[in-house]
């Protein structure tokens, strides 16, 4: 009798070839994941540009500053030819005690399919200055040109202002009139010269009070110049980020809005009560006022690019995990796969990410994530049923995939239990891979582990 051969195994059934023929194939499709990716932020870039164009007509972020009180004096030199000269310096005052008080309306402004916030403001400023004083610089009392004093306040953007802006200064009504840039301090604000300077005597305190109607966009904030600051705003948006350099001492933020209220010492800032013009670099620099400044911005929950963005950084868990799925029913069926119909199947899945992007910018994101969700799993799945040759396989391959994009969705709604809920998900599904294939020899070729998975012990 001749020898009987075993039959030789091709390279083809072995399990080390097809796994290197997935992971290949994986390596491949992140190609147009990355593409998608690049897509996202492309659109999340124009989503932008449309905010800066509706911020550009409206009103740009506002940084609020002031008021300062400004006062020139004369400063007398002699030259190296003997000469006596007299220059004109100024000297700038912060106010004794500052609150501002205000209501922040936002509104939803569109420019094509992007959408971007901007608000009306109705701010009441009250407080008040001290006479400035002098004596530490040792100026003469007859070198300070009292007449040329005047009042500025900082704004941004002139053109989110309302209407005329009239302040009452000790007793008489002023007008604001553009054109408050101020070196070292705001590039553009308002200016008003203010009077009874002279007159006074030190000690003498000057209340200020004025209304300020102001358009902005997206964030509000301000200096704390006061000694003593307090910032008490309210609105109806429902999700506030409050930034800067400090929190507020107190907030209630509901569906219905928030109030918040800030309250600052001068302790709290690297930058004096007064100084002069030419100390403005080493005692209060432009970078250490805005530093200090502290508010709110009208934060968009997670919107649609932020969310697409965050799903799309599963994609190759999800090409994994669909894989190893098709992978198993290869191990445990007599159904062999091609790699040609991973490769669509990954196709499919990297589609997903598109059409949630494209859908999710004309309705809301849990719409689009349904509408993708749906489509991309009845697609699978309906494949599934002919590659996989069953009815019942095709509805568990399906199954799978739902319950895959069910637990995505919900992972996109967390976020401080995210990492958790990933990780005890990714430990649950490597338990009940490591359960299935518990008893498969992996040495075997794919024919044997088969009949032996199928044979009783």
């Amino acid at each position: 009798m001749f020898p009987i051969e075993p039959e030789k195994r091709r390279w083809r059934d072995s399990t080390g070839f097809k796994m290197i023929a997935i992971g290949g194939l994986v390596l491949l499709l992140l190609i147009p994941l990355s593409m998608v990716d690049s897509l996202i932020e492309e659109r999340e870039h124009r989503r932008t540009e449309a905010a800066a164009e509706v911020a550009s007509t409206w009103g740009k972020c506002q940084l609020l500053g002031g008021p300062v009180l400004t006062v020139p004096y004369q400063q007398h030199t002699r030259g190296d030819d003997g000469k006596d000269y007299v220059s004109v310096h100024y000297a700038r005052f912060l106010p004794a005690d500052l609150r501002i008080a205000g209501k922040v309306l936002p509104e939803k402004r569109n420019r094509g399919i992007f959408e971007a916030v901007v608000y009306r403001a109705d701010l009441h400023w009250t407080g008040s200055f001290q006479r400035p004083s002098f004596a530490a610089w040792k100026v003469a009392p007859q070198d300070v040109l009292w007449s040329g004093a005047y009042l500025s306040v900082g704004v941004p953007d002139l053109r989110g202002i309302r209407s005329a802006v009239a302040v009452h200064w000790n007793q008489r009504v002023l007008q604001f009139q553009p054109g408050g840039a101020e070196d070292g301090l705001w590039d553009s604000g308002l200016r008003v010269p203010v009077p009874d300077l002279a007159a006074g005597k030190e000690g003498d305190s000057y209340g200020f009070a004025f209304d300020l109607g102001l358009n902005g966009s997206r964030q509000l904030q301000f200096l704390p110049l006061g000694q003593q600051t307090t910032v008490a705003l309210s609105s109806p948006w429902p999700s506030p980020s409050f930034n800067g350099a400090v929190l507020p001492e107190s907030h209630h933020v509901t569906a219905q809005g928030f109030d918040a209220s800030w309250s600052r010492s001068w302790f709290n800032r690297s930058y004096p009560q007064q100084w002069r013009q030419g100390e403005a670099k080493e005692l209060a620099s432009k970078e250490a006022l805005e530093c200090s400044a502290f508010g709110v911005e009208l934060f968009l929950p997670v919107d649609s690019y932020q969310k697409t963005e965050r799903s799309a950084k599963y994609g190759t868990l999800f090409l994994l995990l669909t894989f190893l799925t098709f992978f198993l029913y290869e191990v445990f069926s007599a159904v062999p796969l091609h790699p040609m119909q991973y490769l669509l199947v990954g196709a499919a899945l990297c589609l997903f990410y598109l059409l949630l992007l494209s859908i999710s910018e004309h309705v809301p994101f849990g719409i689009a994530y349904l509408v993708a969700a749906v489509a991309t799993v009845l697609l699978i799945g309906g494949y599934s049923a002919a590659v996989l040759r069953g009815r019942m396989r095709a509805l568990l391959m399906t199954l799978v995939l739902a319950v895959l994009y069910g637990y995505l969705y919900v992972l996109l709604q967390l976020e401080d239990y995210a990492l958790l809920l990933g990780a005890v998900g990714l430990f649950l599904i490597l338990a009940l891979v490591m359960f299935l294939t518990r008893r498969i020899d992996w040495g075997s070729p794919r024919r044997a582990r088969r009949e032996a998975l199928v044979t009783p012990e």
